[in-house]
């Protein structure tokens, strides 16, 4: 079984690790052009943005082709738009002539700053048990069970990705301030290699994917989102930088 998968705090590299198999992190797909995938299981794990995937992933869906016999699609979230976003992906896998046999979803904390108190996500998510609701998808793998996850959603509204995502990146931008030490965790930390350190303080390129693992990550919190409630910061207990490092590492 591979697991292809997108992670920027640890979430849904946590989420692959517990379900098994050989874990390929998308950005260094991406990054190493490597769009063949073989195997008689395959599953794609990534985090709901907008109500849809991230757009890494979604250039990536473009480029990839998947040999399997049996594909899932795993999406973390913590509110809402998980079912607008797995029924957005297999569409688009449908368009390839590629089946998805599963779908579903795990709540988690939701590490969207602008939006989310991450003292409450914390102390809110711990209750969720989380490891219940990935064992509960593992065995459902590991039986090959077939099934579409669907609920009713304030996002089921046709295009609603769309309209989120245009009004979001207009509304929020990182704001980079004082205090970097230059560590450079930030830039490895960054699946799109899009922040470059300087002598004063790092400066961001135009091609985020506004993960915010740069402010996540930063232990002196040079990031800022404006409007964020407060300073407060995510990274899953579970995982270690130096993962999430291997997995979005793709600078030169």
């Amino acid at each position: 079984m591979k697991i292809l998968y997108f992670t920027s705090t640890g979430n849904n590299l946590y989420i692959s690790r517990r379900l098994g198999g050989e874990l390929l992190s998308i950005p260094q797909l991406m990054k190493n052009r490597d769009f063949n995938i073989f195997d008689d299981v395959v599953g794609i794990v990534f985090p709901v943005y907008y109500a849809t995937s991230p757009k890494m992933i979604r250039e990536f869906l473009k480029e990839v082709n998947i040999t399997t016999d049996y594909l899932f699609l795993i999406c973390s979230y913590g509110s809402d738009g998980d079912q607008n976003a797995l029924k957005i992906m297999a569409k688009t896998l449908k368009k390839k002539g590629i089946n998805v046999n599963y779908t579903n979803s795990v709540l988690m904390v939701d590490n969207y700053l602008p939006i989310f108190d991450m003292v409450q996500e914390k102390n809110i998510k711990d209750d969720f048990e989380i490891d219940a609701q990935i064992d509960i998808i593992k065995n459902d793998i590991e039986s090959r069970k077939e099934y579409r996850l669907f609920k009713k959603s304030f996002t089921d509204i046709p295009h609603i990705e769309k309209v989120l995502e245009k009004i979001m990146t207009k509304r929020y931008h990182i704001i980079v301030g004082e205090g970097c030490i230059n560590c450079g965790i930030c830039v490895k930390v960054c699946p799109r290699a899009n922040i470059i350190l300087t002598e004063e303080k790092p400066v961001l390129a135009d091609n985020c994917e506004f993960c915010l693992g740069c402010a996540h990550h930063c232990k002196n919190k040079v990031f800022t989102i404006n409007n964020e409630p407060n300073d407060e910061r995510y990274i899953n207990s579970h995982v270690k930088v130096s993962e999430i490092i291997i997995s979005n590492n793709v600078g030169d």
